[in-house]
């Protein structure tokens, strides 16, 4: 009678989504996995603050490259549109 029970296919797949959750709660809730979440949250602040400052770098420098152009050939316009 029980290997007619296990042999059903809703009912392994009911048992194993509750195996998952019962791990995947467990897993969430390990200090070693908040660790590790914060870690990759601090590193992904950085990286998106690295890429501000290169950004603004490089618009500088092309305002920069935009007045000496516009100084050597004479020019009135502004380069600030960027």
């Amino acid at each position: 009678m029980i290997c007619n029970w296990l042999k059903n296919e809703k009912t392994l797949c009911f048992l194993g989504g509750a195996v998952a959750a019962f791990a995947s709660m467990k897993l969430a809730r390990s200090e070693k996995t908040r660790t590790i979440c914060v870690k990759g949250l601090a590193k992904g602040m950085k990286l998106q603050q690295d890429a501000k400052v290169t950004l603004q770098n490089m618009k500088e420098e092309a305002q920069d490259i935009c007045y000496d152009a516009k100084q050597e050939a004479n020019g009135a316009e502004s380069c600030d549109e960027a």
